[in-house]
């Protein structure tokens, strides 16, 4: 330890006899629902990819302001300029969040359409959120916050087994999780007004 030089003074730590145990964590997410939500106060240029597909992407992570669960922060959420059709019209996931943010006009190229969502910077915006879990090692997801086990409570998990690791372990001999998180599903958006 010598090579980090100048080093600090602790408070003595009692190893012995009272010294509390951690617990495992309950963390437990918001269930799924209508929410308002904040978008973040800066869109850093990392927040700015490409799809596999070469679409752009754009990470909006939000935080909850509303009805609860106020300060949960839902990470992890990209919206593609990828289009579609809907009903007969051109549209994207940027542009569903657009829309939901009050944004108009027209957007003609992926510049306009980066300028557009840093625009929406703290915008507040409402969209329906649910459950998603992925585990990258196998490709197996479950999606829909009433598809998880259910506690003993009757609240939902937010974890579930991947079935195809039925029976492994990490390292303490707990089951392997694959933890869940938030979402905003395909079409989760709320326009303004709706």
């Amino acid at each position: 330890m010598s090579h980090l030089g100048g080093l600090n003074a602790v408070e003595q730590l009692d190893l012995d006899g009272t010294y509390p145990v951690a617990k495992e964590s309950l963390f437990q997410l918001p269930p799924k629902g209508r929410y308002t939500l904040r978008a973040p106060e800066s869109f850093p240029p990392a927040a700015f990819t490409r799809t596999k597909a070469g679409a752009l992407s754009i990470q909006i992570d939000p935080t909850i302001v509303g009805p609860t669960n106020e300060g949960f922060t839902v990470r992890f959420v990209k919206v593609s300029a990828k289009t579609f059709d809907r009903d007969g019209v051109k549209v994207s996931q940027v542009g569903d969040y657009l829309k939901s943010c009050g944004v108009g006009g027209n957007l003609r190229d992926e510049q306009a359409i980066a300028d557009a969502v840093e625009a929406t910077a703290g915008a507040i915006y409402e969209a329906k959120l649910d459950w998603r879990a992925y585990n990258k090692r196998t490709g197996w997801s479950l999606e829909g916050m009433e598809r998880f086990p259910r506690n003993t409570d009757g609240t939902y998990q937010s974890w579930a087994i991947d079935p195809s690791e039925t029976g492994k372990t990490d390292e303490n001999g707990r089951p392997l999780r694959v933890m869940a998180n938030l979402t905003i599903p395909f079409n989760g958006f709320i326009a303004k007004g709706e």
